[in-house]
């Protein structure tokens, strides 16, 4: 698989575009959404560890929601790999099945598995009363490490490369 760095404007559009289709797939089917995308710092987002990281997430995901998805793509961008699913489920049901892929699955911390309301509200962790997110090499809150940059691209690569090694 070619690695390449993308700029930091191909990351926004991407993001633009995640949100448009999310609009789309919510008028569309009047159902809850997930938007599954993978957890990849660095410049390249579309490499050998998200590829594992995805398939595993995708599995996880259609184990979880069998029977209850109505639509469902998944997208190879340069940007890292899409995962949507439209699913007939009530959504703090589905937010709770998607928190325990995140927090039980080997592989579920370097899982971005959001899932917004049929109005398009997304649905966060706290809402169930779930903690929040820990990071990757300190255990503290990953949003904070992640807003402040608080470790090189190269430790939390090393971090990745654990958790895919401990997961084989």
């Amino acid at each position: 698989m070619q690695e390449i760095e993308i700029t930091l404007e191909q990351l926004l559009e991407s993001r633009d575009k995640r949100a448009e289709f999310q609009t789309i797939l919510l008028r569309g089917y009047g159902t809850p959404l997930v938007s599954f995308t993978v957890n990849m710092p660095g410049k390249v987002k579309k490499n050998h560890r998200s590829a594992r990281v995805f398939d595993a997430g995708v599995e996880a995901i259609r184990e979880a929601l069998a029977g209850t998805i109505v639509y469902y793509k998944l997208l190879d961008n340069i940007t890292g790999p899409e995962g949507y699913f439209a699913v007939d489920m009530e959504v703090n049901e589905l937010k709770a099945a998607m928190c325990r892929i995140e927090d039980e699955h080997p592989l579920g911390r370097l899982m971005d598995i959001d899932v917004l309301s049929a109005p398009g509200t997304h649905v966060s962790r706290t809402q169930l009363g779930q903690q929040p997110r820990k990071c990757l090499v300190c255990g503290g809150m990953a949003a904070a490490c992640t807003r402040s940059r608080a470790h090189p691209v190269e430790q939390l690569i090393a971090a990745i490369d654990q958790l895919l090694k401990e997961a084989k």
